[in-house]
C-alpha cells in the first residue's frame, strides 16, 4: 500500500512546551490520537509503522507492538485487522511513539541509552498509518490514512525513560512517571484532546517517482515485515508468595486490596513460569501515593546457595518501574514488555487511601508452533523438554535473543544454537531466515560481521562470524534453499578472508582482534571468556573452528556450483589443520594443547578437533576419553556443549553425554522452569544457547536427521543408551515423523510412521541399516 500515507511528527510548538530541545527527545514518549464515531458495524486493515517504536491502542484495548526490529536500510511496516475493536459510537485509535536516539548517549551504559536492539536513522518521533473505514457494503465511509485524516499529537515532556545497572546492556527501559503530570487516560475516548496539536507533515511514506529514477533513497526506506505479529494473550499469576517480611495480602482470591492512609504495603506474586509479558495494573485513589514495581527471575541470596524459589531466604534484585499516583483510577502498562518470572509490588499510600486491583498481564512472544515432542518412562525427560521449549519460546520475539530479561540482542553464537532447536520443533523458519538477512546486513567492511544484530550499539565478537557460516550450511541442510545460501555466500568469502589475513609465520590464525570469545569459563575468566593461549600465541580452539567453517564452505560452494573456490577452500583447511597438528598436539597427553606455546587443555579444543576428523578413528575416540576422564581439563559449558555431543556422537561415546544431561536434569529440582546462562552462578535464568536437549532429544536420542537438504529423505539412527523407552513426534518439513522405542528383554522395538512416500535410512542398535522405501509405517526388532 503506502498510496497516500504521509510521516506525521511532533511540531516544534510541543518541544517549546514542554521547554525541550530538539537533540533531547530520547527516551521519550509522543501520543498520536485519532477519534471517528461510526453509525454502523466497519471494518478497518491498517499498515502501521514509526519511529522508533510504538504500541497501538483501539478504545483502550492493546492491540499490537512495532515495528519490527530492522535497521537503518530496512523500516519495516505491519499490516493488522483491527475490526474487532471497532464500535458503533465513538472510537479512538492512539499510539504511543517511543524515539530511540544512539547518538544522546556518549556509551552505551549512560542513563539515556537507547534501546539496544532498535536501530533506526534518526528524525525523531513519526507515525505512519494508512487504511480506510469500510462499511459492511464494502464502501469507504472513513480514512485513518496519516495526512489525511485529522490525527492529534501530545509530546509527554514529563519524564524519560532511563537504564541502570540492570538494564546497562539493554538501554534505557525503566519508567519513572507521575500520573499528575501525564494524561493517563489519553486512550479512552472520555479524555478530551482539544488542546492537543496538530502533528507536522514530514514527507510521503512512499518515494516520489522522480526520486526513485534516479536513485535517490528516502531516510526510511520501508518494507513489508517479513515475519508474523507477535502474539499476546491474556494471562492471570498462578500465586501469591508470602514470608516473614512480605505478608500474604489475598489479592488474587479476593482481586482488590486497600492500602490506608500513610500505609505500606508489599505485594508479591508469582506466574508459575517465566514468561514475557505486559503486566497491567490498576489503581483508585491515593493521590501522590507512590508504586514500585520490580520484575525479577528468582530470589538471590549472595552468601549461600539457596532455590532460586526461596523468598524467605532470598533477596528481591531486578528491573523496576516507579509510578506516582494522581488520585484517579488509573491503568498502567509498561510500554516495553517486561520479562519475569515474579512481580514485588510495594506501595506506599500518603494522604489518601489507595484501592489495589489484582495484576494481570498479556504474555508475548513469537507465535512459534511447537509440533515436535518426547515423552518417556524416564520421569526428567518430559521435564526437561518442557524447561527447554520454554526457554526457547521464551527467546524468541522480533529476533532470536540471547536471554529476554538482561539484554535481547541477537548474537550469531546464541542464534545458531537457537535456529537448530528451532527446526527440531516447528517448521516454520521465517524468524531463522531474518536472522541471517539482519547477519548479513551487519557485515563490516574489513570482513566480520556484527557480534549482535540489529543494534543501536556496535560490538564485534570476531569469532562469532564463524557460527554465522555454520548456521548458513545448517539452514541450507534444514530447508534445501539453494537460493538464500547464493545470497549469503559473498559474506562467507569475506569472513574467510578476514579470518586468512590473520595468518602468521607458523601458518596459524594469530589474534583477530575485537572479542574472540569462546566460552565463559573461570580459567578465561580474566580474558572474559577468550582462550588464555592468545596471551601467548594462535588458539587451537579458534583455528580448529576456522577450519571447520572451511569445510562448511568447501560444502556449500560445491552445492551452488563454485567448485574452483571449494577446492582453494579445501587447501586452505587441510594446511590450518596440519599446522594445528603439528604445532599443538600433544604426544605424551595425547591431545591437543590449547596453543603451540600454551600448556592448557580443553573439551573445546578437542570436540573441535574430532569434528575435523583430525587423526584417525580410533584416535579420536581416545581423545574424548582422555578428556572426559582426565580432572585438569576445561569442561564445555552448556553453550558450547552442542560441538561436545557432536564429537561424542561421532566417535561412537554418545552413552557418556548421560553425565552432561544430568547437568539438565537438575533444573527443575534447584528451582528452574527455563534453562540458565549457565549450570551454576548464572546471572540469566533464560538463556536460549543452554536449550540443547531440544535438539539431542529429537535429533539424536530419537536419532532423526535430514538424509538430504531439505528432506528430501531422513536418517534415523536412534541412540538410546541412557533410556529403556522414548515416544514422541518429530515435524520435518515434509510432515510429521512419529516414533515409539522400547526395550522388551534384550531387544529394542522401533515403530516409526513417516510422511507419505518420504524415503531415507534406519539404523539400530546392532548398526545395520535398513531402507525405508516410502511405505509410511515401520516395525524393527
Amino acid at each position: 500500500m503506502w498510496e497516500d500515507a504521509m510521516w506525521l511528527g511532533v511540531p516544534a510548538g510541543e518541544l517549546k512546551k514542554c521547554n525541550i530541545l530538539e537533540g533531547d527527545l530520547t527516551g521519550r514518549f509522543a501520543y498520536y490520537r485519532y477519534d471517528v464515531k461510526l453509525e454502523e458495524k466497519a471494518e478497518l486493515i491498517i499498515d502501521i509503522t514509526a519511529n522508533s517504536r510504538y504500541r497501538l491502542w483501539v478504545n483502550g484495548n492493546p492491540v499490537l507492538s512495532g515495528p519490527c526490529k530492522g535497521d537503518l536500510y530496512r523500516h519495516y511496516y505491519e499490516t493488522v485487522n483491527i475490526s474487532e475493536y471497532l464500535k458503533v459510537g465513538e472510537n479512538v485509535l492512539a499510539v504511543q511513539v517511543l524515539y530511540c536516539d544512539p547518538y544522546t548517549a556518549v556509551r552505551q551504559t549512560d542513563e539515556r541509552a537507547s534501546i539496544f536492539g532498535v536501530l533506526t536513522p534518526g528524525g525523531g518521533h513519526r507515525l505512519a498509518i494508512e487504511g480506510d473505514i469500510l462499511n459492511i457494503k464494502k464502501e469507504i465511509i472513513e480514512t485513518v490514512t496519516t495526512g489525511k485524516a485529522t490525527w492529534k499529537v501530545y509530546l509527554d515532556g514529563s519524564f524519560y525513560l532511563k537504564s541502570n545497572n540492570i538494564t546497562e546492556n539493554l538501554g534505557a527501559v525503566c519508567e519513572e512517571l507521575d500520573f499528575g503530570k501525564v494524561p493517563g487516560k489519553w486512550k479512552l475516548s472520555e479524555y478530551n484532546i482539544d488542546e492537543w496539536s496538530m502533528p507536522s507533515m514530514l514527507d510521503t511514506v512512499k518515494n516520489n517517482k522522480f526520486f526513485e529514477s534516479v536513485g535517490i533513497m528516502q531516510r526510511f526506506r520501508i518494507k513489508e515485515r517479513p515475519i508474523p505479529l507477535m502474539y499476546e494473550n491474556d494471562s492471570h499469576f498462578a500465586e501469591e508468595v508470602g514470608t516473614t517480611q512480605i505478608l500474604r495480602s489475598n489479592i488474587l482470591q479476593n482481586k482488590v486490596i486497600k492500602v490506608y492512609a500513610g500505609e505500606t504495603r508489599e505485594v508479591l506474586l508469582d506466574a508459575g513460569t517465566e514468561v514475557n509479558g505486559y503486566p497491567r495494573f490498576q489503581f483508585n485513589g491515593g493521590s501522590g501515593g507512590k508504586v514500585n514495581i520490580t520484575y525479577f527471575e528468582k530470589f538471590v541470596n549472595k552468601t549461600k546457595k539457596i532455590k532460586k524459589t526461596d523468598a524467605e531466604n532470598g533477596k528481591i534484585i531486578g528491573l523496576t518501574d516507579k509510578i506516582i499516583l494522581d488520585g484517579e483510577n488509573i491503568f498502567y502498562e509498561p510500554f516495553w514488555y517486561r520479562t519475569f518470572r515474579y512481580i514485588y509490588i510495594q506501595i506506599e499510600a500518603e494522604d489518601e487511601d489507595v484501592t489495589v486491583y489484582v495484576p494481570e498481564y498479556r504474555q508475548t512472544g513469537y507465535p512459534l508452533r511447537t509440533e515436535s515432542y518426547v515423552r518417556s518412562s524416564e520421569k526428567w525427560v518430559e521435564e526437561v523438554w518442557e524447561i527447554c521449549v520454554r526457554t526457547l519460546e521464551n527467546c524468541m520475539m522480533e529476533t532470536y535473543m540471547d536471554c529476554p530479561y538482561y539484554e535481547q540482542m541477537q548474537f550469531p553464537m546464541d542464534t545458531r544454537l537457537q535456529a537448530l532447536f528451532n527446526y527440531s520443533v516447528s517448521k516454520d523458519v521465517r524468524l531463522a531466515r531474518k536472522a541471517l538477512e539482519d547477519f548479513h546486513c551487519s557485515m563490516t567492511p574489513e570482513g566480520l560481521i556484527h557480534g549482535k544484530y540489529p543494534s543501536a550499539y556496535g560490538q564485534i565478537i570476531s569469532t562469532f562470524s564463524l557460527h554465522y557460516i555454520y548456521m548458513l550450511k545448517e539452514y541450507y541442510n534444514q530447508t534445501g534453499d539453494i537460493d538464500v545460501i547464493k545470497k549469503y555466500l559473498p559474506d562467507v568469502d569475506m569472513i574467510l578472508g578476514y579470518y586468512d589475513r590473520k595468518i602468521g609465520k607458523d601458518g596459524l590464525v594469530g589474534r583477530l582482534g575485537y572479542w574472540e570469545f569462546v566460552d565463559w569459563q573461570k580459567a578465561w575468566e580474566k580474558t572474559r571468556g577468550t582462550p588464555a593461549a592468545l596471551a601467548k600465541g594462535p588458539s587451537a580452539i579458534i583455528n580448529l573452528m576456522y577450519g571447520y567453517a572451511l569445510w562448511c564452505a568447501v560444502y556449500l560452494c560445491k552445492e551452488v556450483g563454485r567448485a574452483g573456490v571449494s577446492e582453494e577452500y579445501e587447501e586452505r583447511r587441510n594446511n590450518i589443520l596440519a599446522n594445528v597438528q603439528k604445532l599443538c598436539w600433544d604426544e605424551e597427553r595425547g591431545l591437543y594443547r590449547e596453543g603451540p606455546n600454551f600448556i592448557q587443555y580443553s573439551q573445546h579444543a578437542q570436540a573441535w578437533a574430532v569434528l575435523n576428523e583430525m587423526g584417525t578413528p580410533e584416535v579420536r575416540k581416545l581423545i574424548m576419553q582422555r578428556a572426559m576422564d582426565e580432572k585438569d581439563i576445561i569442561p564445555c559449558s552448556f553453550s558450547t556443549s552442542y560441538e561436545w555431543f557432536r564429537a561424542m556422537e561421532k566417535v561412537g561415546l554418545y552413552a557418556a553425554t548421560k553425565t552432561n544431561m544430568k547437568r539438565w536434569a537438575k533444573l527443575p529440582e534447584q528451582g528452574n522452569t527455563t534453562c540458565p546462562e549457565e549450570p551454576d552462578e548464572s546471572r540469566s535464568e533464560c538463556h536460549a544457547w543452554s536449550a540443547l536437549p531440544i535438539y539431542e532429544l529429537i535429533r539424536c536420542v530419537a536419532g532423526i536427521q535430514p538424509g538430504q537438504p531439505g528432506w528430501e529423505s531422513a536418517r534415523i539412527w536412534p541412540h538410546l543408551e541412557y533410556l529403556s523407552d522414548l515416544e514422541g513426534k518429530a515435524v520435518t518439513p515434509a510432515g510429521i515423523i512419529s516414533f515409539y522405542y522400547k526395550k522388551e528383554q534384550d531387544c529394542w522395538r522401533y515403530h516409526i510412521e513417516l510422511p507419505k512416500d518420504m524415503k531415507g535410512i534406519f539404523i539400530d542398535d546392532k548398526g545395520t541399516t535398513h531402507e525405508l522405501d516410502g511405505r509410511s509405517v515401520y516395525e524393527f526388532i
